[in-house]
């Protein structure tokens, strides 16, 4: 009996406390800090240069996670602010920008990444999708996510980019670096990229998300649940 009850609170515990699949964070364009147990909690955290704010990046196998708390970029300004643009790159620690890498740009107008074509549009903004440095593919792929807003007073802008075509493993480095644009001046992260022009961001890359056996977990509730069966009819007779 002993025996039968243990497994019936294993698989309970099992079925409850753990969750069929979780991203590190919402892409919502809503930041949600880098406080005790918040979406953005221990990521790699660099200075968005000249005034521009903070930007923070999670990776894993699958994918690299990006928000870029853009303080400097207000309300007031509006998101076709003069040179308006957000990017996002992200490449192999050996590899510099041009080598194995994913890239993602967003603005008003495709002149604003050298109006060499766009993949697409994405939340009323013009975006253009890059693998390896190449000219923007023809689509933006259904699995990256980007949303922006200002719903904090000033610009918020999260990112998820599928990393896949980079073949990284589990702790690896890869470099994030990019621009952001507002007011017709460049606000580079990590602030210390223009030392040389090749000063990146360097993010750690983590496991990617497990999916818990929902199979197993369901055959040992069911299997513990033909055993209090069991037990109930011999204790009946």
């Amino acid at each position: 009996m002993k025996r039968v009850l243990a497994s019936v609170c294993a698989a309970f515990l099992l079925l409850t406390a753990v969750p069929a699949m979780a991203g590190p964070v919402n892409i919502d364009g809503v930041f949600g800090g880098n406080g005790a147990g918040q979406e953005w909690d221990g990521a790699a955290t660099y200075i968005i240069g000249n005034g521009g704010g903070t930007a923070y990046f999670k990776a894993d196998t699958d994918f690299i996670y990006g928000a870029f708390d853009i303080t400097g970029w207000t309300s007031a300004m509006g998101a076709a602010s003069h040179g308006n643009l957000l990017g996002f790159g992200v490449w192999k620690v050996n590899g510099g920008y041009g080598g194995t890498g994913v890239e993602f740009q967003q603005a008003t107008g495709q002149a604003n990444w050298g109006n060499d074509g766009n993949s697409g549009t994405m939340n009323g903004l013009v975006s253009a999708w890059r693998i390896n440095g190449s000219a923007p593919l023809g689509s933006i792929p259904g699995s990256l996510q980007a949303m922006d807003s200002f719903v904090t007073g000033h610009r918020v802008w999260e990112v998820m980019m599928p990393i896949s075509t980079m073949g990284v493993s589990a702790g690896d480095t890869i470099w994030a670096v990019g621009g952001i644009n507002y007011g017709g001046q460049p606000h580079w992260y990590p602030d210390y990229f223009p030392t040389g022009w090749n000063q990146y961001a360097p993010v750690k890359v983590e496991a990617g998300a497990s999916v818990p056996d929902g199979g197993a977990t369901l055959k040992l509730l069911g299997s513990a649940l033909v055993g209090l069966g069991a037990l109930r009819r011999k204790f009946r007779g």
